[in-house]
C-alpha cells in the first residue's frame, strides 16, 4: 500500500468530553458527526459550540499521530531540517483557515490547525432538524480542511519552488 492509501486510510473516532457528541474522520476531509438520544434537540448552541470545538481538536490530534506513524514507515522527513523549514513551520501555524456550511448558520474556524471555534447562528439548534445540522457541521469542517490545505499549499509553493 502506497502512503496516499495509508493516509486516505486513516479514521479517527471521538467523543466529545461530557457528551454523548461524537465524530469520525475518514478519508482526510470526510467527518460524521452524531448525537446520543435525545442530545440534540436539548442542548443549547453555547454547550454545543464547545463540544465541537473539542471535537475538532481531538480529531486533529488523532490524525496528526497516525499521520506521523504512516510518514515513520517511509523514509520522508517532516521535521524543520533547515532556517527555511522552519520558518515554513512557523508561517504554517499561523494559517487561519474557515469552513461555513452553505446555510451559513455552522462556521468552524482554527489558526494553525491548533486553535478551533465554532459559531452556530442562534437559533440554530431550534431551527434546523438533526441531520442538516450533523450533515451542514460536515460540510463546514471539510472546507476548513480544504482551506487551510490550499493555504498550506500556497506557503509550500512560496518557501520550497
Amino acid at each position: 500500500m502506497d502512503l496516499a492509501e495509508r493516509l486516505d486510510g486513516i479514521r479517527v473516532r471521538v467523543h466529545a468530553p461530557g457528551t454523548e457528541i461524537e465524530a469520525e474522520l475518514r478519508r482526510r476531509t470526510d467527518i460524521t458527526v452524531s448525537f446520543g438520544e435525545s442530545v440534540y434537540e436539548f442542548i443549547d448552541e453555547s454547550a454545543l459550540e464547545n463540544a465541537l470545538a473539542s471535537i475538532a481538536r481531538l480529531l486533529w490530534a488523532g490524525w496528526q499521530r497516525q499521520y506521523r506513524a504512516a510518514i515513520g514507515e517511509t523514509d520522508l522527513s517532516i521535521d524543520a531540517d533547515d532556517l527555511r523549514d522552519s520558518n515554513f513551520f512557523a508561517d504554517r501555524a499561523k494559517v487561519e483557515a474557515i469552513g461555513k456550511s452553505s446555510d451559513e448558520r455552522i462556521t468552524i474556524s482554527a489558526v494553525g490547525m491548533e486553535n478551533f471555534s465554532v459559531h452556530l447562528r442562534p437559533g440554530t439548534v431550534r431551527e434546523v432538524p438533526e441531520e442538516q445540522f450533523t450533515a451542514g457541521a460536515s460540510e463546514a469542517a471539510a472546507k476548513l480542511i480544504q482551506d487551510f490545505q490550499s493555504q498550506v499549499d500556497e506557503l509550500k509553493k512560496r518557501y520550497y519552488e
